[in-house]
């Protein structure tokens, strides 16, 4: 299903997966209620999917993915309506099998009519699954009377906080556009914060210029290690460290690393070569937003401090040297 997904670019928190074993099987068969003739075929929940999603409209699209690529169950499947059986639970439930296209594919033919379980839910619905499970109410007849209020407030709650999510993303992405829009027209007159510094990184000449220099003196853009390393969001500490240097919007961003284009080279030959012992061959893995971090650091280190560097997940030996450096560096020109 994950293959799916990617294929179809809809995003998703994370896929859970389980199979019922031989002991669960044998108890469904004996305890339950229900007579079965042929239960590989007739059990609804013999494996099962859960697949937990970030937003509403994306359960949605993935619930239609689902129809589309399955034979869904409609007598058996339960989309988002709450009811009696499922108090306050909004997570959708398919009953599915292959397809006929599929089941006629070799290495598909073997489960041909069995039938699966796939739950699409968010991860507010998860959460909201989990709890009241903790709680141990499953129906609303089993919430005490003088509960009933809350749990209907709380379940209230999470459904406009599942709306206020998709909201909020819509808003992100119109912001985005109209930065951009702005960056384009060569509008710098902009607030620093995570979204216009991504973009301003992302399309900044100058920062290209130095991001150059930087792999001439030797730093690496490209750690074969950590790929999608993402342990430390370089972007959100350039934030705040341009709030220390005092640097509130993009046009004062770009002024302070253009006057460095002419001493910048010179200062990163001198952090890379101080990140090493005498002869070592060493690799330094930078981003962008790093790079511009090294010259604010030097640029206006009166207005900074080495522990300002550690607030920002720095190693501390890492920090010292780097500081040190910077403040013994002098341009030529000075």
């Amino acid at each position: 299903m994950s293959d799916i997904l990617q294929a179809k670019d809809i995003g998703y928190h994370l896929i859970e997966a389980r199979t019922k074993d031989a002991t669960s099987f044998r108890e469904k068969i004996v305890r339950s209620s229900k007579s079965y003739t042929n239960p590989l075929e007739e059990l609804t929940d013999l494996t099962g999917l859960r697949i937990i999603t970030y937003y509403q409209d994306d359960a949605a699209l993935i619930g239609e993915l689902i129809k589309s690529e399955f034979d869904v169950d409609s007598t058996n499947s339960v989309e988002h309506s709450p009811i009696d059986s499922e108090f306050g639970y909004r997570s959708a439930h398919y009953i599915v099998r292959l397809s006929d296209s599929r089941a006629q594919l070799v290495e598909w033919a073997g489960l041909a009519g069995l039938r699966a379980e796939i739950q699409v839910r968010t991860v507010l619905q998860h959460a909201w699954a989990a709890i009241s499970h903790k709680l141990q109410y499953k129906r609303e007849h089993d919430v005490p009377t003088s509960l009933r209020r809350k749990l209907f407030r709380l379940s209230a709650l999470f459904e406009l906080a599942d709306d206020e999510f998709v909201s909020l993303r819509d808003a992100s992405g119109k912001l985005s556009k109209q930065i951009d829009n702005q960056l384009s027209k060569g509008d710098r007159n902009i607030r620093i914060d995570h979204v216009s510094l991504s973009q301003f990184v992302e399309q900044s000449i100058v920062v290209s210029e130095l991001c150059t220099f930087a792999a001439e003196v030797g730093f690496s853009f490209d750690n074969p290690n950590h790929p999608d390393d993402s342990s430390r969001d370089i972007i959100s500490d350039l934030v705040l460290l341009a709030g220390y240097a005092r640097l509130n919007t993009l046009s004062q961003l770009e002024n302070a690393l253009e006057g460095a284009l002419s001493w910048a080279k010179a200062y990163f030959a001198e952090q890379y070569l101080q990140s090493g012992g005498p002869g070592e061959q060493h690799e330094w893995y930078v981003s962008p937003a790093f790079i511009c971090e090294l010259l604010l650091i030097k640029s206006h280190i009166s207005h900074l401090r080495p522990g300002y560097l550690l607030q920002l997940g720095w190693d501390r030996s890492i920090a010292s040297r780097v500081f040190k450096v910077a403040k013994e560096f002098r341009p030529l020109e000075a």
